[in-house]
Parts: structure tokens; C-alpha cells; sequence
């Protein structure tokens, strides 16, 4: 039998004080290129607490980085289940975060304080913070940061991101093996182009000292190029990693050559498949509605979109309109396409479907208009006497799309002066226009040369000119007119108001039968 007996465990000894002369914590992950090492040490508060002070250096991810701050003493954490606070800021590259609040660590719920972030582009965030954002232009963003049952939430923030103020809310749910983010935002006050991340433009309103080395890449690839639409590829991975739901209102645009407002977008990403629906915006005293599916399941995305447009002032959108010059009506018409490619120019360089555009109300320059026939017995009359406005009575254009290239199916201007018959081509995939106009004058003339005038040349560098070498004959209806099907069903989308109804209505009752006259000829010249 024993004679002794230590009884039940011995309790451990409560510290009472404790005290950090020189501490070193040294964080080290080669693979992504992590080497920190941080100093920790006491400093006596007034209370007579040692609360703990830090400050460090080293790499993060490859990327120059510093971090100090203090935090209560670390007897505090004695009671896992009181929140214990904690003052840091760190900075990574050009990224600096500022957080001021505490953390529970025996609690779901443990993170609670102010955040301030800012640098020079969302996307040097990830995958730190595990959501792939698109290009943007320097932000500085200062919210409430939370972290509860899986959740991150950056509420209540604000911020700018470029010229654009931004309000909201951005939560991050990584409970769940995918990464769902659910966020709202708001801009009271929005510049368009501080959103060219999403189509792969570089912000082009940030200077180049401001810029990531992939942005300034990128820039100094369009300057020299002679494209002019974004190639830059989408990120497929990005698309595929996470789910998200985002809405995002713009109120106001502002620093724009555009008349834009009222912003309201929808994204939808699930699997790899991204839904922008509704993608709606005011512009030019009018609306455009709009939808976009784009499908990144496979190596190469595939897309669908359908735009339609309504009651846009054109006087707004073309300012050489106005009095004057000239004034505007309205504008309405229809867009459908699909296309496939990992980037805009890829996706427009492949698209299948058709456009169709209705103006209606105005007039316009008619010395401009009998220029367009190279009237130059009217032409020097109008400079002697002066220059009239013409009215307009119509404008019809229908294009259709196959693998990239739109061509005219229908083109025409319809004014008291001049009937204008257009016909060519518009390719995505070269980015070339090759168009031309050919008037009809409804009043005679000595001098009228009746040659077309020419657009062509590329997006980048486009071309307006009267045909070289021997004048052109005259674009014959059949092809002026092409098929009218997509215009008759926009009919009822446009509201023309008063005789600009009848105009309209007349000019493309007159285009179909033309087309049907041919159809019939063409026909009988079969048989």
C-alpha cells in the first residue's frame, strides 16, 4: 500500500503579470513567397498593463511588406471567450489595410472593428482575399468588417474606386467548399470607365505611376496596336472558382462624353456560368435594356446577349445635331447575337445574329445631305445663300451578323432633300468598316455627280470620303433595302409620336415592297 498521495491535478499558477522584453515571431511559406519576421515586446500603459506592441517586415506573396500595431496584453487571452483587441496596419506592395477592433478566438463570431484598405487595383487582393476582381483603378474603401459562422462582412463601407464613389455592403461566405459572395453597391456619382476592368481595358483615367505593372503592360500594348477593341482574354479560372451575386445602381455619371444614368446591373455567376440580367441604363433621354449570358464552363467562353433600345434623344448623343446644325429625333432598335471567344474582340469577331436601328423626328443640314450626292450645283447655291435644315423623315438600318462580319441589309435616310441608300460591311474580327452611301435627290440638278460617299477605313482610324476613281452606279434598292423582318418587329417597341409615325411606317412599307418586287423578279428570272 502507498504512503503517499498527491491527490488531484495541481492547479497552474495564475500569471499575474507578464512581461515581453524581446520577442521575435518569424512567419515562413516559401511556396508563394512569404518570409516575415515581426518584434513583439511590452510597453507599460497607464493602468499598469503591458499591453503588446509589434512591428515587422519581410515578403508577402513576393510583394515588400510591413506590419505594426498593439494589442491588449496577452494575459488577456486567458479568457478565450472576451474579445480581445487589436490595432494593426500592414501594407504589401501598393496595398495598405488598417484595422482597428478585436477578435474572440473561442468564439464563431470573432471578428469585430473598423477597416480601411486602399491601392492600386482590387485584383492584387487575391487570392489573400478569395475573390477574383476585374482590373480596377486605385480605391481607398473604409467599412465595418465582421466574421461570423463562416461569413466575412464588409458592411456600411464606402470609398472611391477611380473617380467613383461607391457605397455598401460585400459579403464573402466561405462555408461551403465553393466561395459564395453576396454584395450591394451603390454610386451616387460613377464614372463608366473606371469599369473597363470587366471588359480587360486598363483604367485610363489613372496615371501611369498609379498603374499595376499588368495594367501598364497592357496600356503600352493598345498604344502601338492598331486595335481597338479590348484582347485581353477572361480569366476562366476567375469565372470558375467562386459563385457571386452583385447588384450594382450607378445614380449619376459623371467625367463621361456620354448622357448615361441610372445604372442598374445584376450578376449572377453559378458554375462557371455568368447571367447579367437586367444590364439597364438611361442614356440620351432614352433607356437600354439588356441581357447577357456568358458561359465559361469550357476552354472557349460562349455568349449570348439581346439589347434593345429605346426613345434615345439623338441630340444628346451627337451634339453636331443640335441648332444650328441641325436637330435630332429619337432613335429605338434591337440587338440579338451569339458569339464565342475568351475576349471582347474574340466574341464580337465571331458573333452571329442582327441589329436593327429605327430614327424618326429632326432634320438636319441640308447642305450636308446634298454633299452626301455630291451635288455641287445645290452644294454651291446653299454656300452662297446660306445653309437650310432639311427634315428628316426616317432612318432605317438592319445589319445583319455572320461570324463576325455585319452586313447592311437595309440602310437608308430618308429626308425632304435627299433619300439616302447605304449598303458594305462592318467586320469585327479585321475591325474594318467598308460602307458607302449613295444619294437620291428629290429635286432636280445640273451639276449632281451621284457618287457615293465612302466609310471606311479601321475602328481605330476610320475613313469618311467620296469614292476614288470612276464614280460608282448608284446602290440599287434591292440591296439598299435588303429584308425588313427585324424592323417590322420594332415597330411596336417605338413610340413615333404624330406624322413621324406615318413617315416611318410609309418608308418601310415602301422598303418591304422593293424587297418583294426583287424576290418576285428574281424568281421569275430562275425559271
Amino acid at each position: 500500500q502507498e504512503n503517499w498521495h498527491f491527490g488531484g491535478p495541481p492547479e497552474i499558477p495564475r500569471i499575474g503579470r507578464l512581461n515581453i522584453d524581446t520577442g521575435i515571431v518569424h512567419f515562413l511559406d516559401p511556396a508563394p513567397g512569404t518570409d516575415i519576421s515581426v518584434n513583439v515586446e511590452s510597453a507599460p500603459a497607464e493602468n499598469g498593463e503591458l499591453p503588446v506592441k509589434f512591428k515587422g517586415a519581410g515578403k508577402l506573396r513576393k510583394n515588400e511588406f510591413t506590419i505594426e500595431g498593439s494589442a491588449a496584453t496577452l494575459l488577456a487571452l486567458e479568457n478565450a471567450d472576451r474579445p480581445y483587441r487589436l490595432d494593426v496596419q500592414a501594407k504589401a506592395g501598393a496595398t495598405s489595410a488598417k484595422f482597428n477592433g478585436s477578435i474572440v478566438p473561442a468564439r464563431a463570431d470573432n471578428v469585430d472593428g473598423s477597416l480601411s484598405v486602399q491601392g492600386r487595383d482590387l485584383s492584387q487582393l487575391y487570392p489573400i482575399v478569395p475573390v477574383p476582381f476585374p482590373w480596377t483603378p486605385p480605391y481607398r474603401l473604409s467599412g465595418n468588417l465582421k466574421h461570423g459562422s463562416g461569413v466575412w462582412s464588409f458592411r456600411e463601407f464606402s470609398g472611391k474606386v477611380g473617380e467613383s464613389d461607391v457605397t455598401g455592403r460585400f459579403d464573402v461566405d466561405r462555408k461551403n467548399e465553393r466561395v459564395m459572395v453576396d454584395a450591394d453597391l451603390v454610386a451616387q456619382n460613377l464614372n463608366y470607365k473606371d469599369l473597363g476592368g470587366l471588359v480587360g481595358l486598363p483604367p485610363p483615367t489613372a496615371p501611369p505611376q498609379a498603374m499595376t505593372a499588368a495594367q501598364k503592360k497592357e496600356a503600352a500594348k493598345r498604344e502601338v496596336s492598331g486595335r481597338a477593341l479590348p484582347t485581353k482574354p477572361y480569366n476562366l479560372e476567375a469565372l470558375r472558382v467562386i459563385d457571386a451575386k452583385v447588384q450594382l445602381k450607378g445614380k449619376r455619371f459623371i467625367a463621361t462624353d456620354l448622357p448615361l444614368d441610372n445604372l442598374n446591373a445584376v450578376m449572377d455567376l453559378k458554375d462557371g456560368v455568368l447571367k447579367l440580367k437586367p444590364l439597364d441604363f438611361g442614356i440620351a433621354g432614352g433607356h437600354v435594356a439588356s441581357a447577357l449570358t456568358m458561359d465559361a464552363r469550357d476552354k472557349v467562353i460562349k455568349t449570348e446577349g439581346d439589347v434593345t433600345v429605346r426613345s434615345l434623344e439623338l441630340k444628346q448623343l451627337v451634339p453636331a445635331l443640335k441648332p444650328p446644325k441641325g436637330s435630332a429625333g429619337k432613335v429605338g432598335g434591337r440587338a440579338k447575337f451569339t458569339a464565342t471567344g475568351n475576349s471582347v474582340a474574340d466574341m464580337l469577331g465571331t458573333s452571329n445574329g442582327e441589329v436593327a436601328l429605327i430614327s424618326w423626328g429632326g432634320d438636319a443640314s441640308e447642305l450636308s445631305i446634298v454633299l452626301t450626292n455630291l451635288d455641287l450645283a445645290r452644294a454651291a447655291g446653299l454656300l452662297i445663300r446660306g445653309d437650310t435644315n432639311s427634315p428628316i423623315r426616317c432612318v432605317v438600318a438592319d445589319f445583319v451578323s455572320i461570324n463576325g462580319v455585319m452586313d447592311a441589309r437595309t440602310l437608308v435616310v430618308d429626308t425632304e432633300a435627299e433619300k439616302i441608300l447605304g449598303d458594305g460591311t462592318i467586320d469585327f474580327a479585321k475591325e474594318r468598316y467598308d460602307l458607302k452611301l449613295n444619294a437620291k435627290s428629290k429635286r432636280p440638278s445640273l451639276v449632281a455627280l451621284r457618287g457615293p460617299i465612302m466609310i471606311d477605313g479601321s475602328f481605330k482610324t476610320p475613313n469618311v470620303h467620296p469614292a476614288v476613281g470612276p464614280i460608282a452606279a448608284r446602290v440599287g434598292t434591292s440591296v439598299g433595302l435588303g429584308i425588313l423582318n427585324p424592323l417590322a418587329a420594332l415597330l411596336p417597341l417605338i413610340d413615333f409620336g404624330g406624322a413621324s409615325d406615318a413617315d416611318c411606317r410609309a418608308l418601310i412599307a415602301e422598303a418591304s415592297g422593293n424587297v418583294q418586287a426583287t424576290a418576285t423578279a428574281q424568281k421569275a428570272a430562275a425559271k
